[in-house]
């Protein structure tokens, strides 16, 4: 598949595209697509083995979700740096220790947005920071509770359910 021609729907934080693309055999079919900086997501761990999680109104879907800290790249700023950060601004911590568990993606359909997941320990007080736009409540769940409130959907955020699986198949929680 070859990409003929580009057309740019939307510019702002992020940017939509429609590619025209081409098949071998000549074919073309249009594709959209959100180009998105990329992102983290946190999975911080408390020194009594509990995870600190966000709750906060997801203005996309008009309801508020409980999930991982989690934020937007800024230009040419590092994955690790932002989940610093990240943690900084939504909990008001900051870790000794943050480890990379790989990337995942969100939604390759329709985004090529690319989550980077971190699990933070040797958590620590800092100054909580959110953007204006967040009205952001502190949500301190068990290993079990987090666990529970997937099976009943009161944990929905598909971000926060995987970086917490991988985390509990790599036995990290």
């Amino acid at each position: 598949m070859k990409v003929v021609q580009t057309e740019v729907l939307y510019q702002g934080k992020l940017r939509g595209v429609r590619d025209t693309l081409e098949n071998d055999q000549g074919q073309r079919s249009f594709h959209e697509t959100i180009h998105h900086p990329g992102a983290v997501v946190v999975l911080p761990i408390t020194g009594d083995g509990r995870i600190v999680c966000v709750s906060q109104y997801r203005h996309s879907i008009g309801r508020v979700l409980i999930e991982l800290p989690a934020g937007t790249l800024e230009a040419r700023e590092l994955p690790i740096a932002c989940a610093g950060r990240e943690i900084q601004e939504e909990i008001g911590m900051a870790a000794q220790e943050l480890l990379p568990l790989g990337t995942i993606f969100p939604a390759p359909g329709f985004c090529d947005e690319v989550q980077h997941l971190f699990v933070a320990t040797g958590l620590y007080e800092s100054r909580a920071e959110p953007d204006e736009d967040e009205n952001i409540s502190l949500v301190v769940m068990s290993i079990a509770e987090i666990e529970q409130a997937i099976v009943s959907g009161l944990l929905s955020d598909a971000k926060s359910i995987a970086l917490f699986a991988r985390a509990r198949l790599r036995g990290l929680v």
